[in-house]
């Protein structure tokens, strides 16, 4: 009876051939443990690398190049998701490797921000924007308006007087 049991734990050949094959793909994993550190440690600040070129993005809006710069969306938006992917890639393969106990790869828990960053990013804008009138409202939206220039707008442009005679609550 124990015989019958060790000979079903025995692998048949295709199978035992990939578990040769997957212990050769982890030894080559671990000859590439640097690679990942200097990935991770790549990869760290591509939110913010993002958000930078959006607000880049919303100036050239304001600057009336609109046209212009929803022509570049695709290849904007390309770019986006490759670093997105990269990134999450990155964390995978760095936790897998520092599960296989290679303390010299970096936390790659240090990339959770600029994934959540990323992702939040595309949902805020990326996803929404689809059309050039899309990419206005959204610039409009996130147009940077520092507190003195509203207070120097302000006095300029009071809200009428009917406003003020106003008693419903319109919010």
């Amino acid at each position: 009876m124990a015989e019958d049991l060790l000979l079903e734990l025995e692998p048949a050949a295709p199978v035992a051939g990939s578990f040769e094959s997957i212990e050769d793909l982890e030894r080559e994993a671990l000859r590439y443990a640097e690679q990942v550190g200097l990935a991770v440690a790549g990869m760290k600040g591509s939110a913010v690398t993002f958000e930078n070129i959006w607000r880049r993005i919303i100036i050239d809006v304001a600057k009336g190049q609109t046209t212009k710069i929803h022509a570049a969306r695709q290849r904007l938006l390309a770019a986006f998701e490759k670093r997105l992917n990269l990134l999450k890639h990155t964390h995978a393969l760095a936790k897998w490797l520092r599960e296989l106990d290679r303390a010299d790869v970096p936390d790659p828990d240090v990339l959770l921000p600029d994934i959540a960053g990323m992702e939040r990013l595309k949902t805020e804008v990326f996803d929404r924007w689809q059309t050039a009138d899309e990419l206005e409202e959204l610039a409009a939206r996130d147009y940077p308006l520092p507190t003195a220039d509203l207070d120097q707008i302000g006095p300029q442009r009071r809200p009428p007087a009917s406003y003020y005679a106003e008693e419903s609550k319109p919010f």
